[in-house]
């Protein structure tokens, strides 16, 4: 993966494309997303951002954020015990296991199920655009 600093320069000038105004938290906020594997609610990355930059961040100007990324694409969300996580959609494709009791959710790539998606549009002559998988059930740790 390209680091950071060559994806904001690309991210900044798409940003000029929308008429999105930059700034520091926006930037702030999309490194908290690149650097992290783990799936952030707005809280978190409102946490991270203070222990990161020293400076606070409002939740809104999050959330407005993370939703203008969902609209463009480059950030997808799910629900976690009833909390709206994140991650950055940065066209390495996985699915998602996501554990009903605690909320842990867990990425996953399987070439085989990939690969049978793809036969299975193929043989219904259905173009696809993209896909998410999400399999809910319940972690090692929740079955204890």
């Amino acid at each position: 993966m390209q680091n950071f600093e060559n994806f904001y320069s690309k991210f900044s000038t798409f940003l000029k494309d929308f008429n999105y105004k930059n700034s520091s938290q926006k930037e702030g906020v999309l490194k908290i997303l690149y650097i992290n594997d783990d799936h952030l609610s707005a809280a978190e990355i409102q946490e991270r951002f203070y222990r990161e930059f020293k400076e606070n961040i409002s939740l809104t100007a999050i959330y407005q954020f993370l939703n203008f990324l969902e609209e463009i694409g480059l950030a997808i969300s799910f629900e976690e015990s009833g909390i709206k996580k994140f991650e950055l959609n940065l066209n390495s494709h996985h699915d998602h296991l996501i554990c009903t009791k605690c909320g842990k959710i867990v990425s996953f790539y399987d070439e085989t199920i990939e690969n049978r998606q793809d036969i299975i549009c193929e043989n219904k002559k259905f173009k696809t655009e993209g896909h998410t998988m999400i399999l809910y059930g319940i972690c090692k740790e929740c079955q204890k």
